[in-house]
């Protein structure tokens, strides 16, 4: 037996009550429980009710799912999944593409043949264009469709 037990505190032992119940508790945290089960109406009550729901949940049985919901769930996921690797490769292709073309906009724009009016209109051409295309990406990331409940029939 625990020479000296503390009290027993519902906010901060309602773990160790639910681990009793399950049986999963030994030596000392047991023979604490127990005390507390003896001398304290609450644990008591709180056990007997942890108990209570065991019992019923035990019984629960889930139905199996119908073989069309797993025909729907495995459309979506592959759609996903494709369209996301499809983007992603894409994004790099574009990336790549237009770190090309930078470089040799860069080239172009930094020749000393060229006046110095026509550099400067390509570059603040090329800034535009560029905050153009981020602007639009971002708006669209931001915007896209989120609705979780989209296929659900009523």
């Amino acid at each position: 037996m625990i020479d000296d037990p503390r009290p027993y505190d519902p906010a901060q032992d309602e773990p160790l009550i639910s681990a009793f119940a399950d049986g999963e508790l030994q030596g000392e945290q047991h023979e604490l429980v127990e005390f507390w089960i003896a001398n304290d109406i609450r644990a008591r009550q709180e056990l007997d009710r942890l108990v209570r729901l065991k019992a019923f949940t035990d019984h629960l049985v889930l139905r199996p799912a119908p073989d069309e919901s797993w025909d729907e769930f495995n459309k979506k996921v592959y759609n996903r999944t494709e369209r996301s690797l499809g983007w992603t490769l894409f994004g790099i292709g574009a990336g790549l593409v237009g770190a090309y073309f930078v470089v040799r906009l860069a080239l172009v724009i930094l020749a000393a043949t060229i006046p110095l009016i026509i550099r400067l209109g390509m570059f603040v051409a090329g800034a535009g264009l560029i905050m153009l295309f981020i602007s639009a990406l971002r708006q669209r990331f931001f915007t896209r469709k989120r609705d979780r409940y989209d296929d659900v029939k009523r």
